[in-house]
């Protein structure tokens, strides 16, 4: 079943933004996308904040299972808010092992998370402070997001 298509998930990325925004209250904001649909949404997040505001905005992409030697790319100081970005919420897991990967997560002014879709069912205590769309669902279901360019967007719910 389709939950979303490309012209809501643009609505959704646009309010995220804003939100976003409204958290860093002014300073440099530093997108760390996870994995390859996270740092796509990352990146969509980065264009709408540019748009909209003077705030400066640095994206990193983040593989949180198998980046060992992660680094920033741009220096930060305690005027620098950083976001998790992620595709989908569940356990929990993949934040907590993004978050792990980052050593230099105490120069940050403030660190949250940023998800298009929180399904619930959480292992971890991770919780997003920016939610582009809540879809409870049952265990035995999956959420798949679509974000790359040569394919539709969209957000859909199946059972496995």
């Amino acid at each position: 079943m389709i939950l979303s298509d490309r012209n809501r998930i643009d609505r959704t990325a646009r309010r995220m933004a804003y939100q976003i925004v409204e958290e860093a209250h002014g300073k440099q904001i530093q997108l760390i996308g996870l994995n390859e649909r996270g740092f796509a949404l990352a990146k969509m997040l980065s264009h709408f904040i540019e748009k909209g505001s003077d705030s400066p905005v640095h994206t990193q992409q983040l593989w949180a299972h198998t980046d060992d030697s992660f680094s920033l790319s741009q220096p930060v100081n305690e005027n620098t808010v950083m976001v998790i970005v992620d595709d989908v919420i569940f356990s929990g897991e993949t934040i907590l092992k993004g978050l792990d990967k980052i050593s230099e997560r105490e120069r940050f002014d403030k660190i949250f998370v940023s998800v298009l879709v929180d399904r619930g069912h959480r292992k971890y205590p991770i919780e997003a402070a920016v939610i582009g769309m809540n879809v409870p669902t049952k265990l035995n279901e999956q959420i798949t997001v679509r974000l790359q360019d040569e394919s539709p967007y969209s957000i859909e719910l199946s059972e496995n």
